[in-house]
């Protein structure tokens, strides 16, 4: 992404909180995304989708315009139906918190390098890259409630949903009782599968990777 893409996507992000979210604390949280993080300008990954400049507030977006559209046509729909387990709808708001500030664990760890392969001659060369260094490992969805939890409140549905948007991407390693946690969470609110679902359909259907 050029400078210009960057600072719309910013403008775009910026806009759609306020619109979005009245929860106290947000004008502090912005804030901080501003000056204290790189949040605008980062990938979204290092070596799979959005892994460019600008990346992590892009793919941001898509999880929010993405979750938005799933939750208006399918699982309202099914609430207002009554086909659904759950009977409660989910607040717009609560979308908009989990999908924009899902992937806060990302701000500060991605540092720009340089990689070596062969090209098809077999010549090594130099392509850029990002190196990995996180000052704070504490978990991929529970790193993002964290910082998050610092400038607002969140709901029980709204944690349940950032700590579990990797849904079993994060369960390799996992024992029975932390797979148990997981299907609770599920349970509790339909906001944890938008997200999930949002999350994975950006990252998989409207996110390219970039091949140096």
């Amino acid at each position: 992404m050029n400078e210009t893409q960057i600072a719309y996507n910013k403008h775009f992000f910026e806009v759609t909180a306020r619109n979005f979210i009245q929860r106290d604390g947000l004008t502090e949280f912005l804030t901080y995304l501003e000056q204290k993080t790189d949040f605008y300008t980062a990938p979204s990954s290092s070596n799979f989708h959005l892994n460019e400049a600008g990346g992590l507030c892009k793919h941001s977006l898509n999880v929010f315009l993405t979750a938005m559209k799933i939750n208006e046509h399918i699982v309202r729909s099914a609430i207002d139906d009554e086909t659904s387990p759950f009977a409660t709808p989910v607040p717009e708001e609560s979308v908009a918190i989990v999908a924009l500030f899902h992937d806060l664990c990302k701000v500060n760890i991605y540092h720009p390098t340089e990689r070596f392969r062969k090209d098809d001659t077999g010549r090594w060369v130099t392509y850029p890259s990002y190196r990995i260094e996180d000052e704070f490992p504490f978990g991929h969805g529970e790193k993002s409630c964290y910082i998050l939890n610092k400038y607002m409140k969140l709901t029980k549905a709204e944690a349940l949903a950032i700590r579990w948007h990797m849904g079993m991407f994060d369960m390799a390693e996992s024992g029975s009782a932390q797979r148990k946690s997981f299907y609770a969470a599920m349970e509790r609110s339909p906001l944890v599968s938008i997200l999930q679902a949002a999350d994975l359909l950006a990252a998989n259907c409207l996110e390219k990777i970039n091949k140096y």
